[in-house]
């Protein structure tokens, strides 16, 4: 199996280094390596013409946002599979790699092979293991822990429209005009950090997850009333208490005064 990584990375020196040490240290070789800078100046591009001999094309300019230079690596791409490893996030080990390809070589020839997430603070996130098209309307697979068929990016780009939700609006168009497959892998690939955007704009991902729905005639699901008493409960109970203990110091007080 050709593999190619691709990393993208804007003004996060700390996190492009730890990326780079888990891709320079793996004891499989046989891939390409496509890191896409958007023109930081933190350092970053110090670190990239530090591994210039193990990277295979690089570039650092201006960039219209993640997918856009998502998009600029699946271009250079010349791998049969695409692993996003974007910077911050690495390899768990130097032999994941090797594991991984190993167990895909058992598993057949799927268009999209995905595990477990590993995340902030080492937590393992278990995942689905038979994804459908009602899985990615209420979820989504972390591209960071997905190797995706080349291929399935020949007539189909990620759509730059959206800042956040578009690697899942491409899977679910994916599902629905080719009914692509996926495999579930038991080794695991990559500690995902989730302090991107998608994690820290929940707001804006939920409503561009809706308009993205709504743009392939899906109804997007309603939020369940459970969840909702959850989240009232969560927002008012600490200012109930805060209350509460408030009027209480005061009447004790006003006993003493």
């Amino acid at each position: 199996m050709n593999l190619s990584i691709i990393t993208v990375n804007l003004n996060n020196v700390s996190g492009l280094k730890k990326t780079c040490i888990s891709v320079i240290t793996q004891t499989f070789h046989d891939f390409e390596w496509i890191i896409i800078d958007g023109g930081s100046y933190d350092g970053s591009v110090d670190v990239i013409k530090q591994h210039t001999d193990k990277i295979t094309y690089w570039v650092s300019e201006p960039d219209s946002g993640i997918y856009n230079a998502m998009n600029k690596g699946i271009k250079q791409a010349k791998g049969e599979y695409l692993l996003f490893l974007n910077s911050g996030d690495f390899l768990l080990h130097p032999w994941t790699l090797q594991m991984v390809l190993d167990e895909i070589g058992l598993s057949g020839a799927a268009d999209v092979y995905y595990c477990d997430v590993v995340t902030n603070p080492y937590q393992i996130k278990k995942v689905k293991r038979n994804v459908n098209l009602k899985f990615f309307i209420n979820d989504n697979l972390n591209h960071q822990n997905c190797l995706i068929r080349k291929e399935l990016f020949d007539n189909e780009l990620y759509d730059e429209s959206y800042k956040i939700v578009s690697d899942n609006l491409f899977f679910t168009k994916m599902l629905i005009k080719s009914n692509i497959s996926f495999c579930h892998i038991e080794n695991l690939i990559t500690y995902y950090n989730n302090e991107g955007i998608s994690n820290l704009q929940t707001q804006q991902f939920h409503a561009e997850k809706r308009k993205a729905l709504i743009s392939l005639n899906i109804t997007p699901p309603k939020k369940s009333r459970l969840k909702r008493y959850l989240r009232y409960i969560n927002y008012f109970l600490p200012y109930g208490l805060y209350k509460l203990l408030h009027r209480s110091k005061t009447k004790l007080e006003n006993n003493h005064g």
